[in-house]
């Protein structure tokens, strides 16, 4: 069967210098804050609220912000997600549903849609130096699923399950990845454009294996210096602990010099503060705001918050195999129980919107006239529990994390709100890896929190929170709903295109079968908790929600 027309389109897509990575050297004020003189400057100043602990992606790592931005900046992947403009947004944002080569000069999808070939850039040098060949992708996923650390295996399944016969190694500068369903095609591609996608350099992580260690793992995270193992736009300098990572660009980078040559990232654990040292110009970026700080910031003309759509959802997750949620019924009638609007408007002043359901409402083909219409109506809420044979007050505890202020705040809403619509909820606040540990083991009545698909493809997206013994599956959904359910996402994957007209209705089918459910509330969807100098640009809003520091220039004209 011929690959879809989308998917050869995509394919046929070489570029030899991408926009976002052609900017020109920036001239230097080499001063390490953000000195507001409209001066181009080449050094800029992050404030976040903790510190990367290690960056070997494959050994699994903790949720911090740190983290993941500094592993996504030594990183580089295939190919990656264009950014373009976004009605009534002041940023770019990723097209969701394209691709562009990135360390590959360009890639072929077979006629049957089934072999996707990557021919890589020749002559491309690692941190270290080494040239990146087929070998360097075949290892990398060798490395991937050899760890159990990384959860790789769940996240590539069903596209990728045998990494010996489907990741090959053509020749020195050509690789192919082989998958069973045409089906499978688009949510590969959008694993392959995420930081999971990373390429390393197996020559460098070789000479550190051991018979113990075969993938240099454990050596990895030994020191974070160890780190510089990849092919992205920045490397570590050195790492002073609880304090600061100091980053410099890479100079073998893709798509050459960078404007920002050093990126100071300072550890600054409170929030409010991190948003002063914005407003004084001791910081260029400032991470991890509290939606309160972004909008008291929002008449400061020296600073620059963004606003666009984002895929980070807000949620409440129910355990279906603990009373009271074991029941449906009792599970919807919460939903109505819920304040939507207040939330979005008490708890994150304008910084979230009302969102409730899961997939992207711009994918082709999207439908939502399956979806059941949850608003806030405590008289529903209660007629539902009658109907159920539930007498009132339903009690349960609804656990967040300690870490996550809004949530909390949330939280403190809901059991106001829930009371009208008879229930009474008990909050209790741990520690974010208790929660994860506990909502995992099952433990957890219901829970509160933000979570996202960072590839937007839609099977991903419903199989991240339904998935049997998946890492993002707390709500233990199963039974004849989840077996109607399992079976149109069966049908869904054996279509020849995820986002075509095939398979477009039966994902909007799947997600109204998983919001009848009522196992996953969908509260909101949250915006990005960043704020910047405003004259600081390049930044676009990503479904990592991490920043590219490889497009962002400082000093000149402001943001508006």
């Amino acid at each position: 069967m011929p690959a879809p027309p989308r998917l050869r389109r995509l394919a046929r897509a070489a570029v030899a210098v991408v926009a976002l990575g052609l900017v020109a050297t920036a001239c230097a004020d080499t001063g390490d804050s953000a000195s507001g003189s409209g001066a181009a400057r080449d050094t800029i100043v992050v404030v976040t609220g903790d510190q990367a602990s290690n960056v070997v992606r494959d050994y699994g790592f903790t949720n911090g912000t740190d983290n993941q931005e500094v592993t996504n900046s030594i990183h580089a992947q295939l190919i990656r997600k264009p950014y373009i403009a976004e009605e009534g947004a002041n940023v770019q944002v990723q097209d969701l549903y394209h691709f562009e080569p990135f360390l590959a000069q360009s890639y072929d999808v077979s006629p049957d849609g089934k072999v996707f070939t990557f021919h890589l850039r020749q002559g491309l040098k690692s941190q270290q130096g080494n040239e990146l060949t087929a070998d360097d992708v075949v290892w990398s996923f060798e490395r991937k699923f050899s760890s159990k650390g990384g959860g790789m295996p769940g996240y590539y399944a069903p596209m990728l399950t045998d990494i010996d016969k489907q990741v090959v190694a053509v020749d020195k500068y050509t690789v192919t990845f082989t998958i069973d369903q045409p089906g499978y095609g688009f949510t590969l591609l959008g694993n392959l454009a995420e930081n999971i996608g990373s390429i390393y350099d197996s020559t460098y992580l070789k000479q550190h294996a051991t018979a113990d260690d075969p993938y240099a793992i454990q050596w990895g995270v030994s020191s974070m210096m160890n780190g510089n193992s990849g092919f992205g736009p920045y490397m570590l300098q050195s790492v002073t602990p609880n304090q600061e990572i100091v980053m410099t660009a890479n100079p073998n980078y893709v798509f050459g010099p960078l404007p920002i040559k050093t990126m100071i990232r300072r550890v600054v654990p409170d929030a409010a503060t991190r948003a002063n040292m914005l407003v004084r110009g001791d910081a260029d970026v400032a991470l991890d705001l509290r939606p309160s700080d972004q909008a008291d910031l929002a008449s400061n003309p020296d600073v620059f918050t963004p606003t666009a759509s984002s895929n980070l959802y807000h949620s409440i997750t129910l355990n279906t195999k603990q009373a009271p949620f074991d029941n449906r019924t009792v599970r919807q009638a919460l939903a109505y129980a819920v304040p939507y609007d207040q939330i979005v408007k008490d708890v994150y002043h304008g910084r979230a919107y009302a969102y409730q359901h899961l997939l992207d409402d711009k994918q082709p083909y999207y439908d939502e006239s399956t979806l059941p219409k949850y608003t806030y109506d405590p008289a529903r809420a209660k007629a539902l529990l009658a109907q159920a044979g539930i007498t009132t007050p339903v009690s349960f505890t609804l656990t967040v994390s300690n870490a996550s202020p809004s949530v909390q705040d949330s939280a403190v809403v809901l059991a106001s709100a829930a009371k009208d619509a008879g229930f009474d909820v008990k909050i209790n606040q741990v520690p974010a890896a208790q929660l994860f540990s506990d909502g995992l083991a099952g433990r957890l009545q219901a829970n509160m929190g933000t979570g996202s698909a960072v590839t937007m493809s839609p099977p991903y997206e419903l199989q991240l929170v339904t998935q049997p013994g998946g890492g993002s599956n707390l709500s233990f959904w199963s039974g004849p709903d989840y077996d109607a359910f399992a079976q149109v996402m069966k049908q869904g994957l054996a279509s020849t295109d995820a986002i075509g007209p095939e398979a477009g209705p039966l994902w909007s089918k799947a997600e109204g079968m998983l919001a009848d459910s009522a196992a996953n509330i969908f509260v909101a969807r949250v915006m990005s908790p960043y704020s910047l100098r405003a004259d600081v640009h390049g930044y676009a809003q990503r479904t990592d929600r991490r920043i590219d520091y490889a497009a962002i220039t400082a000093g000149g004209e402001q943001n508006s």
